[in-house]
C-alpha cells in the first residue's frame, strides 16, 4: 500500500535542538516503504533559504519521493518572505505552506499571516498550521481564516495535539476547507476522526523519533484497508494534488 507522510522536517532547529539529517530521512523512507514524504524546514531553522533549497534537492536526488513544504517565519520582513514563498511554490515546485503559530509566535488571525494565504490561494496549494501546546494554537483560531479563505485546504497540524482535539474535529465537520493531520494524537482521538471524517485524516509523522508511535496507532486500530489507503495515501494525494 502506497503512504504519503505529509509532516516530516529536515536540517536542524535552533529552538527545540532537533535534526533531522539526509542519511536519517532516506532510512526512514526505505525502513517504512514510503511512497513521498513532504518535508519542511524546523521552525528554528537558522537558514530558510539554504534549507528549502536542499529540500529541493533531495526531491531531485531521490525521484520525487521527497517534496517540499515552504517554512518561514511571517514576522521576517514581508518581502522577503513574499520572495520567498513566491520561490519555493513557482521555481521549486514545493507543493504548500506551513504556519508554525507556537515558535513564529503568530496567531492566524494577525494580519501578518494574511500573506501566507493570499499566496497559498494564487498557487493553489494547503496551508498546514501548528495546533496544540504553545501560544495562538488554539484550533478555533484558524476558523475566521476557513471562512475568509474558503478555496484554501487548511491542515490543522497534530489535529489539536490532544489539548484541541474536540475543537478541531468540530472545525473539520463545519468547515469544507480544513482537514486533520494527527501526528501526537492519541489514539482515542484518532479513532473518532477516523469514524467521524474519513476523507479529512492525513497521516504525519513529524519526528524520524515519533515514526514507530503514528504507525502503531493507526495498526492498533485495526480499520479496514479501505480506510488505511484513505488515510495513509489517498486523502492527501487529493488535499496536494499529488500525481504519484
Amino acid at each position: 500500500m502506497k503512504i504519503i507522510d505529509i509532516h516530516m522536517h529536515f536540517g536542524e532547529c535552533k529552538i527545540t535542538g532537533f535534526k533531522i539529517s539526509e542519511e536519517e530521512l532516506v532510512k526512514y523512507i526505505e525502513s517504512y516503504k514510503v511512497t513521498a514524504v513532504i518535508v519542511q524546514p524546523f521552525p528554528g531553522c537558522p537558514d530558510f533559504i539554504a534549507t528549502h533549497n536542499e529540500i529541493f534537492k533531495l526531491g531531485r536526488k531521490y525521484q520525487g519521493r521527497v517534496l517540499g513544504l515552504s517554512s518561514v517565519n511571517p514576522f521576517f520582513e514581508e518581502e522577503f518572505v513574499r520572495r520567498e514563498l513566491e520561490r519555493t511554490l513557482g521555481e521549486l515546485g514545493f507543493v504548500g505552506i506551513k504556519i508554525h503559530t507556537a515558535t513564529h509566535a503568530i496567531s492566524p488571525t494577525h494580519p501578518r499571516a494574511t500573506l501566507i494565504f493570499d499566496i497559498a490561494k494564487k498557487y493553489k496549494v494547503p496551508v498546514m498550521i501548528h495546533t496544540g501546546p504553545g501560544p495562538f494554537s488554539d484550533p478555533a483560531l484558524v476558523a475566521p481564516r476557513a471562512e475568509e479563505y474558503p478555496d484554501v485546504k487548511i491542515i490543522l497540524a497534530h489535529a489539536g495535539f490532544g489539548i484541541y482535539a474536540n475543537t478541531a474535529l468540530l472545525l473539520a465537520k463545519k468547515y469544507e476547507n480544513i482537514y486533520l493531520e494527527t501526528s501526537w494524537s492519541y489514539v482515542y482521538d484518532l479513532d473518532a476522526f477516523i469514524k467521524s471524517v474519513p476523507d479529512k485524516v492525513l497521516f504525519g509523522t513529524d519526528l524520524i523519533e515519533n515514526a514507530p508511535v503514528e504507525y502503531a496507532k493507526l495498526n492498533g486500530l485495526r480499520i479496514s484497508d479501505e480506510l488505511r489507503e484513505k488515510i495513509l495515501y489517498l486523502n492527501a494525494k487529493n488535499v496536494f494534488n499529488l500525481k504519484i
